[in-house]
């Protein structure tokens, strides 16, 4: 049996990680929780949408800042076009 190691988690993980050590909020927990149950949201889309926030974290955004699911549709739209 192989066992693949990386040296970047995935971003669910990581995310995972920063919504247990308190760096993200249950706000922002259940907004990817309405955009994975509420959008059509393929899963890649839902990995860069976790990448994406991740990032922002890191660049010293507001941590609270997330799309709302009313809001990805529209997001997903520009993206797509």
């Amino acid at each position: 049996m192989t066992h693949a190691v990386t040296t970047h988690p995935s971003a669910f993980t990581a995310l995972l990680a920063a919504y247990v050590t308190g760096a993200v909020g249950e706000a922002v927990m259940a907004g990817f929780d309405d955009l994975f149950l509420e959008t059509n949201a393929s899963a890649a889309e839902r990995l860069a949408f976790a990448r994406f926030y991740l990032d922002a974290l890191e660049a010293g955004e507001d941590a609270d800042a997330f799309p709302t699911a009313a809001e990805v549709p529209g997001i997903l739209g520009a993206i797509r076009a």
